[in-house]
C-alpha cells in the first residue's frame, strides 16, 4: 500500500525538429522546490497522479532551448518531444541518438509548428519577459503548495498523528556544502528495505522549509535523490525528513539534524 500523498505531477514536454537532433539535455540541477506536489487526502495517504501543476522546465539549466520553447503556442509540443527525449537516452547499434527514431512524430509536429508560429519565437525580448513572469510565478506557486504540506506534516508530528523516527544507518541522508555559493545538497537513499523514497524536505534552524520534492523531482540516477538548497545566513543546521512508501498505513517521517560547517 502506499503512503499518504497525492501526487500533483507536471506536464509532459516537447520541442523542435531540429533542437531533437541536436540538443537533448543530458542531465538536470538537483531541484530546490519540485514540481510534484504532495497532498495528504481525506482517504489517508494515496499516490494518485494530476496535471494542474506543470512543469517549470524552463530552470532546467541543461536545456537551453527550455526558456524559449517550453511556453507559447508550441510550449506544449515541445514539453512532449523532451518528454520522449528523456525517456530514450542514449544510442543504437549505428551510434544515432535513440530518440531520433523514438520520437520522429514528435519532432516533426514541432517542427511544424514552429513554421506556423515563426514571429513568435523570433520576438525573444518580448517572449523573455513573459517566460521570466510565468517562471517567477510558478515558483511562488509550487513553494507555496510544498509550504502547506510541510506544515500539515509538521502538524501532524506535533500531534502524534505521524511517527518521527531517525534513519536507519543504511539510509542516512548526507549534507554537502559549498560555502563559496551558499549552496547546498541533501542526499536521501531512494529505497528503504525495498519500498520507494515518496518525498524528503529540508528544514533550517528555524523550521522553515528552504527544499522539498517527490521522488521523481530529485531521482539524479547513480546519484540517488537529491534537494538543493540555499545556505542561509548564519545558519548552523539542516534538518533532512524524508517520508518512505510502506505496507502499513502507518506514516513514519524518518528525520535527521546535520550540523553546517562554518563559514
Amino acid at each position: 500500500m502506499c503512503v499518504g500523498v497525492l501526487m500533483h505531477t507536471s506536464t509532459s514536454s516537447r520541442c523542435s525538429m531540429e533542437a531533437a537532433q541536436s540538443s537533448r539535455p543530458k542531465r538536470r540541477r538537483p531541484p530546490n522546490f519540485g514540481a510534484t506536489i504532495p497532498k495528504i487526502t481525506t482517504r489517508g495517504l494515496v499516490t494518485e497522479s494530476d496535471t494542474s501543476i506543470p512543469d517549470n522546465i524552463a530552470d532546467r539549466e541543461d536545456c537551453p532551448l527550455c526558456k524559449k520553447f517550453g511556453s507559447g503556442p508550441c510550449g506544449e509540443i515541445f514539453k512532449q518531444w523532451l518528454a520522449c527525449t528523456d525517456k530514450h537516452p542514449g544510442k543504437d547499434a549505428s551510434g544515432e541518438p535513440i530518440h531520433l527514431s523514438k520520437c520522429t512524430d514528435l519532432a516533426e509536429n514541432l517542427a511544424e509548428c514552429l513554421d506556423e508560429n515563426t514571429e513568435y519565437y523570433t520576438d525573444n525580448d518580448n517572449n523573455n519577459q513573459d517566460q521570466d513572469a510565468n517562471t517567477a510565478e510558478k515558483d511562488r506557486e509550487l513553494k507555496d503548495a510544498w509550504r502547506e504540506f510541510v506544515n500539515d506534516m509538521e502538524d501532524g508530528i506535533a500531534s502524534g498523528k505521524y511517527n518521527v523516527l531517525p534513519f536507519p544507518g543504511k539510509i542516512n541522508p548526507k549534507i554537502e556544502v559549498r560555502l563559496a555559493t551558499e549552496t547546498g545538497a541533501a542526499f536521501f537513499v531512494p529505497e528503504k528495505d525495498g519500498q520507494p523514497i515518496v518525498a524528503a524536505y529540508i528544514l533550517d534552524d528555524n523550521g522553515n522549509v528552504i527544499a522539498a520534492g517527490s521522488r521523481d523531482d530529485m531521482d539524479m540516477e547513480g546519484l540517488g535523490c537529491v534537494l538543493q538548497f540555499k545556505v542561509l545566513h548564519d545558519m548552523k543546521s539542516a534538518t533532512g525528513r524524508a517520508i518512505y512508501d510502506n505496507e502499513n498505513d502507518d506514516v513514519a517521517i524518518f528525520s535527521r539534524t546535520m550540523l553546517l560547517p562554518g563559514k
